[in-house]
Parts: C-alpha cells; sequence; structure tokens
C-alpha cells in the first residue's frame, strides 16, 4: 500500500521543487537547460547575457533571448538525481547538456583538455533507484556528435571521447584495490555526477549530453586537485567551457525540428 502523500501529484510536486531549490518561477526556465556545479559557470553565464542570479539551494540564471537557463545543483549524485527528475517536468524542456569537471585516469589526459563521455559506469547509489543496475548510462548520442562537431571547430582540437566512472566515493585516491579497478577497466576519467545525470534522464526522456573538463590528474605525482590548483583551472577554462556549451546549445536549437525527433527517438 502506496503512502499517502496528501493527494500530491509527481508533477506538481517536481515543479514546486525546482522553484524552491532555485529561487525561480517555473515560468523562468528555458527549453534549454546547462547544468554545471560551479557558481563560476553561472556568474559567466549572467555576464555574458545580462541575465539576474537567482538562488535558493542552489543558483542559476535564465536568458529569455537565449531560451536558455543554467543551474549550479552542487556535487554528487543525490543532487543531479534531483536536478533532472525536476527538470523533467517542465512542459517545454528540449536539451539538457552538463558542463562537468572530473579528473582524468587514462594517460594521455592533460588538464584543461575536453571529454565527451559515450557513458559512465554507475559506481553510485542514486541511478538504481531510476533503471535497473544492468542498464547503462549513456547521453543522447546525437547531442554527442554536436559537441564532438562544435569543439573541433571552436578549438581546433578533436576532443575526447569514452567511458567514465561515477563514484560517490569521494576519498578513493587513497584506495589501491578501487585504483586497480579503474584501470583494469580502461576508465577514461571518473567524476560524482555524470552517470546519475544520464540514467535519470534516460528513464525521465529527457535528451542529454555532456562536455568533461579534465580538471585534474588524480593517479600522477602532484596531481590531485588543490585550492591552488583548482583556482588557476577556473581561471584558464571554465569561461571556454561555457562558451561551448552555449555554442552547442545554438547549434541544438538550429536543428530543432529534426533534432529533437531524433533526440526523443534515441531513448
Amino acid at each position: 500500500m502506496g503512502v499517502n502523500t496528501m493527494n500530491l501529484r509527481p508533477d506538481t510536486y517536481a515543479r514546486s521543487t525546482l522553484e524552491r531549490y532555485t529561487g525561480s518561477s517555473i515560468d523562468d526556465f528555458g527549453e534549454y537547460i546547462i547544468l554545471c556545479n560551479f557558481q563560476r559557470y553561472v556568474d559567466d553565464f549572467a555576464s555574458m547575457t545580462g541575465a539576474k542570479v537567482s538562488a535558493g539551494y542552489w543558483s542559476c540564471a535564465h536568458s529569455r533571448e537565449r531560451n536558455i537557463s543554467i543551474i549550479n545543483f552542487g556535487v554528487g549524485s543525490p543532487s543531479a538525481g534531483i536536478v533532472v527528475h525536476c527538470l523533467s517536468y517542465l512542459d517545454k524542456i528540449q536539451t539538457v547538456l552538463m558542463l562537468g569537471m572530473c579528473g582524468g585516469i587514462d594517460d594521455n589526459l592533460q588538464v584543461g583538455d575536453f571529454l565527451i563521455p559515450t557513458a559512465s559506469v554507475r559506481d553510485e547509489g542514486t541511478s538504481i533507484h531510476y533503471i535497473p543496475k544492468d542498464v547503462p548510462a549513456q547521453p543522447s548520442f546525437w547531442i554527442n556528435r554536436i559537441c564532438e562537431k562544435v569543439i573541433t571547430k571552436e578549438t581546433g582540437v578533436a576532443p575526447k571521447t569514452g567511458i567514465m566512472l561515477t563514484t560517490d566515493y569521494r576519498m578513493w585516491e587513497f584506495d589501491n584495490e578501487f585504483i586497480d579497478y579503474i584501470l583494469k577497466h580502461r576508465i577514461l576519467a571518473i567524476d560524482m555526477e555524470i552517470a546519475t545525470l544520464f540514467a535519470v534522464a534516460y528513464a525521465m526522456n529527457v535528451p542529454i549530453g555532456a562536455i568533461m573538463l579534465i580538471s585534474d590528474l588524480p593517479l600522477k605525482k602532484g596531481g590531485i586537485k588543490s585550492k591552488e590548483s583548482a583556482s588557476l583551472i577556473f581561471n584558464a577554462f571554465t569561461q571556454k567551457h561555457l562558451q561551448l556549451g552555449i555554442k552547442v546549445i545554438e547549434n541544438i536549437q538550429e536543428k530543432s525540428g529534426e533534432g529533437i525527433t531524433r533526440l526523443r527517438s534515441e531513448w
């Protein structure tokens, strides 16, 4: 027997949660959503577009002119699951794009590289509530192709692509057994949200993609992110990261007729 929720409807509750967490009205949200983990992205977006920053538990900004909203939902899989779940109840949502940071595992990766994840291993506890454990966490490949095309054109360098691992184990860098596992399975990079975002988006029928920024190289000597190196990363790369994300959204908007149909069909 279900719990009495005082006749609350899932859509009503999701929308009210989104309003409460962002300090925004549902009517403020654009059809295209950029997600991030850090306030710097929201502030830079506001500066680029003239949008006003609002905040609840999370922070966000909305550009009506561009039909884009950006949300900083913080760190970790539970928050990632909440934001996509709630966004799925927006009536006109078209695309979600994550601009995240991750630790590079593959020897060929360098700090500042852009990575497009083709899938992510689900080593976290949220996605199991949305899809069975044997279903992979994958993005929309149509969005991936646009991301790859935009990054290659704008930077002159093709982005790295491959499989990530998402974990809620924050201090894994000191666990040799865990490190052996990610090396054995040729994991390209590691983060704390991507698999959850992809899995919940799949379950809730939300087209999603991601451009990840390699922010540290935790398996190399001196490669674990520090307060000082994090500041350098923000100053050197985040504005370009955001510009690429906006350019990807603009490309999707230009192809909205054919594209969104193809996005929906992938689910």
